[in-house]
């Protein structure tokens, strides 16, 4: 074999892999962009953080994705106004983001920082006729022929403006400061949408002449009821029913809190001309105090008896009041709360919950227990005893219902459904004491109250406070902090260069 022919035999195998390489790289570089294309278009961030905070609440991600936000015909607009250095946009930021997400572009999101963008928040602060003197959000739910007929106009139903001291709580340390203990950006954010969705908040009628808003411990449970009412976008209303002739058709709930004094023959009509409408809701808990007799009467016909016992159980001699509980499963309204478990403080009486008793049945009136005592309770005839100790002669045994719903209707035709009176007993009133408070309690309120006006798509776990930790750290800290920065990591690196071009070199 000559010289040329073997030159030729070994290029071409050269040749050959060049040209394999080259098309491998452009394959490369044409998947790269391909798949950054279809990454920017189909993707799905994902919440590592330790406490799940940017994830939104169940009862939310339910409600983007209900009639109200889904079948809009106009996108709402949600104007997030942070400056862009302020501890808390980036808390709020990725919170709007998911809001946009899961409403499938429902929502159109505008970020603006009122001090970089100056001209544009002079606009938007000319449009909704407001100073930008903090930082907040704008949702603006008003269809395109709303706002077209809103120029000059500076206030709308549809309109809500949720701002940073709204989202913040705050606590007084031990030397009385005032400092930052959470950040509620989705409940606010969640809050303004419902309220710019439907205009105006619903009405609930709170009697307070047959309620006792305070606990046998003094404390007034009114700030906790009112804080979570109107969180859920439903304004409570002190009001005595002494006097009135009616309830008025605009009022979507009425509530007895504590009930302590009875109805009179005249109010008790009106309270059974108001069950008897479409779409009625009342919402009943029980205090220490007896239920009164035509109360009580009112709930045994609905399938529900508020008992004269004390939930208590012993151990080692002690008695304890303070009631474990477990949500039973069974109905939608306490879905994201089955078979969790809550404790209730306090006076709590149990309930005798009728459920699939015939007669009612034939009333249409379905009773359904969605809370029980822990087995290890009883519900005790004679407190306070010299000596507490179950008789099954006379006291009440497991299981011990302490909420309960009632619906009043044909729930299961479709054509009707949405007509059902609904009903909530709760036999404790002391859950709502400002330092009894628990999360799971506020959660079946909440979810409690959305259910009673015909918002099933918000029943279920409230967002959660995003918390804000910070790690103490002492000034020799800092200094150590500082040494290793500033000089220990550049001279490492400055070393291991050296070493690497010495190696080289070598």
């Amino acid at each position: 074999m000559s010289a040329e022919e073997t030159t030729k035999t070994r290029s071409t195998p050269r040749f050959r892999v060049g040209v394999l390489s080259v098309v491998q790289i452009i394959l490369v570089v044409i998947i790269f962009f391909a798949a950054n294309f279809l990454s920017s278009l189909h993707h799905r961030p994902f919440d590592i953080s330790d406490d799940l905070g940017f994830t939104l609440a169940p009862s939310t991600q339910r409600y983007l994705a209900s009639p109200d936000v889904a079948d809009r015909e106009d996108r709402i607009r949600m104007i997030v106004a942070f400056r862009a250095d302020s501890p808390f946009y980036e808390r709020i930021r990725p919170v709007a983001e998911e809001y946009v997400r899961l409403s499938n572009g429902k929502i159109q999101l505008m970020l603006l920082d009122p001090i970089r963008a100056n001209d544009q928040a002079e606009s938007i602060a000319a449009e909704y006729n407001l100073i930008f003197n903090q930082d907040l959000v704008i949702i603006d739910a008003r269809t395109s022929q709303e706002r077209k007929e809103a120029k000059g106009q500076k206030v709308s139903p549809h309109v809500h403006i949720s701002r940073l001291e709204d989202m913040v709580v705050y606590e007084t340390d031990a030397n009385n400061q005032r400092r930052v203990r959470g950040f509620l950006g989705e409940d606010a954010l969640r809050t303004g949408l419902v309220n710019a969705i439907e205009g105006k908040p619903r009405r609930m009628w709170v009697l307070a002449d047959k309620s006792d808003l305070g606990t046998e411990n003094g404390s007034d449970v009114w700030p906790v009821l009112s804080a979570n009412l109107v969180s859920q976008n439903v304004l409570p209303e002190r009001v005595q029913l002494g006097g009135k002739e009616s309830i008025p058709d605009d009022v979507d709930a009425i509530a007895i809190i504590g009930a302590r004094y009875d109805f009179t023959a005249e109010e008790l009509k009106i309270l059974e001309a108001y069950w008897g409408r479409p779409r009625a809701s009342i919402l009943v808990t029980t205090g220490e105090a007896e239920v009164p007799p035509r109360l009580r009467s009112f709930l045994r016909t609905q399938g529900v008896t508020p008992r004269n016992d004390r939930v208590l159980t012993s151990k080692s001699g002690e008695v304890r009041t303070a009631v474990v509980a477990h949500f039973t499963s069974g109905m939608e309204l306490t879905k994201d709360l089955w078979e969790k478990s809550t404790m209730f403080e306090g006076a709590t009486k149990s309930l005798e919950v009728r459920e699939g008793a015939e007669d009612l049945l034939n009333q249409r009136i379905a009773p359904f227990s969605l809370l029980e005592a822990d087995p290890r309770y009883w519900g005790e005839s004679e407190f306070p005893a010299d000596s507490v100790g179950f008789d099954k002669d006379h006291d009440n045994m497991a299981p011990l219902p302490l909420a309960a719903a009632v619906l009043k209707g044909t729930a299961t035709d479709e054509r009707f459904a949405a007509d059902t009176g609904r009903m909530i007993v709760i036999s404790n009133t002391a859950f709502l004491e400002p330092n009894r408070a628990r999360q799971a309690n506020l959660d079946f309120l909440a979810s409690a109250t959305n259910w009673l006006v015909g918002r099933e798509s918000l029943v279920g776990e409230a967002p959660r406070n995003l918390r804000l930790y910070r790690i103490p750290i002492l000034p020799a800290q800092i200094t150590f902090i500082n040494r290793i920065n500033l000089l220990i990591l550049p001279i490492g690196l400055f070393l291991i260069g050296l070493m690497v071009w010495a190696g080289r070199r070598a």
